[in-house]
């Protein structure tokens, strides 16, 4: 089973799948299944959904996710490579791992010695804006997946089982100003030093712990871009900046709205340009519990997935992958192969014993 993860893991990397550029890995993987007897596949657009042929109605349903897309690869490139048991490539963590997993249990695992009828669905387009998520097509398309008794999403967890996620605001504040010569400012406004302050209090604003369920969650609000100016020697009249805000299960849209209002407090203008809910943490399900009593441990995902869409639905959701999340969009990303043995050889244990 090393080999095999090892190999399926490299057979995602040598594909490369940036975010709207999935459709020859999504190709190979429909091509790849189809030689696997006894599994039933849709298709739409770029995603996946698997289930046996013959189903058993009396099992309880289980349905794990995986997404195929991954954020570009840095400048210069990332060769994909084994160097002892780290295996190098962009989405090695995030979530190629994961995926290696899911096709691990849909072509290896012995279906009929389990207690759960299993559904897979690898999907595009994750890392980017929340409404293009392929999901939703699969959703709309194949509802059957939202009939899950529990769902496990394969993000990097690094083995532990992270409850909820963080929810997602991007959100664009622009200052404006009046243009003037830059060797008489006065007579203008400059809309760029009128947002130091704003950017001078995000920079020093410290982390926000927030206790939900037991679980620490931290809210953050990190400037990410900012544009402005017309010329060298012209007072800006506009200041554009993109701020990143997180924060914990049980927060809404109105929570962002009122913290810009306060942060703002009238003096610039802003817009909350893509929204992700939070994930709210439920570890009552009973699956789920059965999985945590395996001696799995309990974090919060101090991240956005998708199980905040899933929750959304009804359906009751968790991580729990062998992807690293500090490896997620570094430079050099990898994964660890022991980590996708223990994940694979945990959800086997699992998936057997009732």
């Amino acid at each position: 089973m090393r080999e095999r993860l090892l190999d399926n893991l490299l057979w995602f990397l040598v594909r490369p799948s940036v975010t709207g550029e999935e459709r020859r890995l999504c190709d190979d993987l429909q091509e790849r299944v189809a030689k696997t007897p006894g599994w039933e596949a849709e298709r739409v657009s770029n995603n996946l959904t698997f289930r046996r042929a013959a189903p058993d109605p009396s099992r309880e349903k289980i349905l794990f996710a995986g997404h195929l897309d991954t954020v570009p690869e840095p400048e210069g490139g990332l060769p994909v490579r084994v160097e002892v048991a780290r295996i190098y490539g962009r989405g090695a963590s995030d979530m190629k791992a994961g995926d290696a997993v899911m096709l691990a249990l849909l072509e290896s695992f012995s279906w009929d010695e389990s207690w759960a009828e299993p559904s897979f669905v690898f999907y595009e387009r994750e890392e980017g804006p929340y409404a293009e998520n392929g999901l939703e097509a699969v959703f709309v398309e194949s509802p059957w997946v939202l009939d899950a008794d529990l769902a496990l999403i394969l993000e990097p967890t690094a083995g532990a089982l992270e409850a909820g996620c963080v929810g997602t605001a991007q959100v664009e504040v622009t200052f404006r100003g009046t243009p003037a010569h830059s060797a008489r400012p006065w007579l203008g406004e400059n809309a760029l030093t009128a947002a130091g302050g704003f950017l001078a209090g995000l920079h020093e604003r410290e982390v926000e712990e927030v206790l939900v369920e037991g679980l620490t969650f931290y809210e953050v609000l990190t400037p990410t871009m900012a544009r402005g100016g017309r010329a060298k020697n012209v007072v800006p009249d506009e200041f554009w900046i993109n701020v990143n805000y997180r924060f914990a299960p049980g927060k809404d849209i109105e929570n962002v709205r009122r913290v810009f209002d306060g942060l703002l407090d009238g003096s610039a203008g802003y817009e909350i340009a893509d929204y992700a809910p939070s994930g709210p943490v439920d570890l009552d399900n009973p699956l789920l519990q059965r999985l945590i009593e395996t001696g799995l441990e309990v974090r919060p995902k101090q991240a956005w997935t998708d199980v905040a869409r899933l929750a959304q639905r009804g359906v009751a959701a968790a991580n729990f992958g062998p992807g690293l999340p500090a490896q997620a969009h570094q430079k050099a990303e990898y994964a660890e192969l022991g980590l996708l043995e223990e994940c694979y050889e945990r959800l086997g244990s699992f998936l057997r014993h009732k």
